[in-house]
C-alpha cells in the first residue's frame, strides 16, 4: 500500500512538472514583452521632448541674433499695421460704450436701489400690522435704510425691541419711539427732532451730536453708559437715572420695564412701580417704604434687605426672588394676597393655591 502511494505521488510528479516550468516560462516571457514595449514607449517620448526642446532654443536663438531685422520686418508689414490700428479702435469702441452706458446704469442703480428700499418698508410694515416687539427683519430694514441715506421720518415703532441697532445719521424727524427698546443703540448725528421718546429705554445707547429739538423725552430710562450730546440736561427733560443709590422718590412709573437693572441701594420711596417690571434686577438694600408695587413682577430680582414698610404689593408677583424674607413681606400692606414661592408661602402660612 505504501509502495503504490509513492508510485503514485512519483507519476504525479513527473507530469505536473513540466507544466510548472511552461507556466514560469510563460510569465517571464510577458513580463520582458511588457518592459520592451513601456522602454520603447519611453525612448519616443524622449524624442519628442528633445525635438522640442531643440526646436525651442534654435527659435530663441534665431529671434535674440536677428531680433532688430525682425522687429523692422514685422513693423514694415501691413497687417501688422492693421492689427495696431484694429486693437486701438476697439479701446476707442469700448469707451464709447462706456460712456454711452453711464446713464443706463445709473437708471438701473436707482431702479434697483428703489427696489429695495420698498423690499425693506414692507418688512418694517409687516412687523408694525402684526403687533411684534421683536423683529430682526424690521431691525436690518431700518439699519440699511438709514446706511443708504433714505429718509426715516414720521417712522412708527412704538414698544418695539431695537436694541445695539446702528442709526448713526439716521433722518428720524417725527418719529414715534415711544417705549421702545433703544438699550445700547447707536444714534449718533442722527436726527430725532420733533420725535417722541416718551418712556423709550436708553441704557448704554449712544446720542452723541444728535439732533433733539422738540423732541419728547419726558421718563426716559437711561443709566451712567448713556451718552448724550453736550449741555444735554436730564433732570430738565424728566429723564431718569437708572443706577445704584439714586434717588428716585416719589417718580411715576407705572407699568416701566426695568429687566436686569442696578438699583442697589436707592430710594425709590413713596413712588409708583404698579405693574412694573423688574425680572432680574438687582434691588438689594432698596427704599420701597410706601411705594406703589402692585401688580408688579420680580421674577429673579435680588430684594436682600429690601425695605417693604407700607409697600403696597397686591397682586405682586415675588416667585423666584432672591433674599426675600418673611420679615420684610409682613411689613408691605396687602403681602397676603401677593404670589410667592411655595417655601415662603408655607413660610407665611397663607396656601399656595391662592397666592
Amino acid at each position: 500500500m505504501v509502495l503504490s502511494r509513492q508510485f503514485a505521488a512519483a507519476d504525479l510528479s513527473r507530469y505536473a512538472t513540466p507544466y510548472i516550468g511552461r507556466t514560469v516560462y510563460q510569465d517571464s516571457r510577458q513580463n520582458e514583452i511588457e518592459n520592451e514595449q513601456f522602454s520603447l514607449i519611453m525612448r519616443k517620448w524622449t524624442r519628442v521632448q528633445v525635438i522640442v526642446f531643440l526646436s525651442t532654443l534654435v527659435a530663441l536663438t534665431v529671434v535674440l541674433v536677428f531680433a532688430e531685422l525682425i522687429s523692422t520686418w514685422l513693423t514694415n508689414w501691413a497687417f501688422i499695421k492693421i492689427l495696431d490700428a484694429i486693437s486701438k479702435l476697439g479701446v476707442l469702441i469700448a469707451v464709447i460704450a462706456f460712456l454711452v452706458e453711464i446713464p443706463t446704469r445709473k437708471e438701473r442703480i436707482q431702479t434697483e436701489r428703489k427696489r429695495a428700499h420698498f423690499d425693506y418698508w414692507q418688512a418694517i410694515d409687516a412687523a408694525a400690522a402684526a403687533g411684534i416687539s421683536t423683529s430682526y427683519a424690521r431691525k436690518i430694514a431700518l439699519e440699511n435704510l438709514a446706511s443708504d441715506g433714505a429718509t426715516l421720518r414720521n417712522l412708527d415703532a412704538p414698544e418695539s425691541e431695537l436694541r445695539r441697532i446702528n442709526l448713526t445719521g439716521a433722518d428720524l424727524v417725527g418719529a414715534n419711539l415711544t417705549g421702545t427698546d433703544l438699550t445700547g443703540a447707536i444714534l449718533d448725528k442722527a436726527d430725532l427732532s420733533k420725535a417722541s421718546l416718551y418712556r423709550a429705554r436708553l441704557y448704554g445707547a449712544s446720542l452723541l451730536d444728535a439732533r433733539l429739538d422738540s423732541t419728547n423725552l419726558r421718563e426716559i430710562l437711561y443709566d451712567e453708559q448713556t451718552c448724550f450730546p453736550e449741555d444735554f440736561d436730564a433732570k430738565k427733560v424728566g429723564a431718569y437715572l437708572i443706577a445704584p443709590y439714586v434717588s428716585l422718590q416719589g417718580v411715576q412709573l407705572p407699568k416701566a420695564v426695568l429687566w436686569n437693572v442696578d438699583l442697589q441701594g436707592a430710594n425709590l420711596q413713596e413712588a409708583d412701580f404698579s405693574g412694573a417690571r423688574f425680572h432680574g434686577a438687582m434691588l438689594k438694600d432698596v427704599n420701597f417704604q410706601g411705594a406703589n408695587l402692585q401688580g408688579a413682577r420680580f421674577r429673579s430680582a435680588n430684594l436682600e434687605g429690601a425695605n417693604l414698610k407700607e409697600a403696597n404689593i397686591q397682586s405682586a408677583d415675588f416667585d423666584g426672588t432672591k433674599g426675600l424674607t418673611v420679615e420684610q413681606i409682613r411689613t408691605a400692606y396687602h403681602w397676603k394676597e401677593a404670589k410667592y414661592s411655595p417655601e415662603l408661602c408655607i413660610a407665611l402660612g397663607i396656601s399656595t393655591d391662592t397666592a
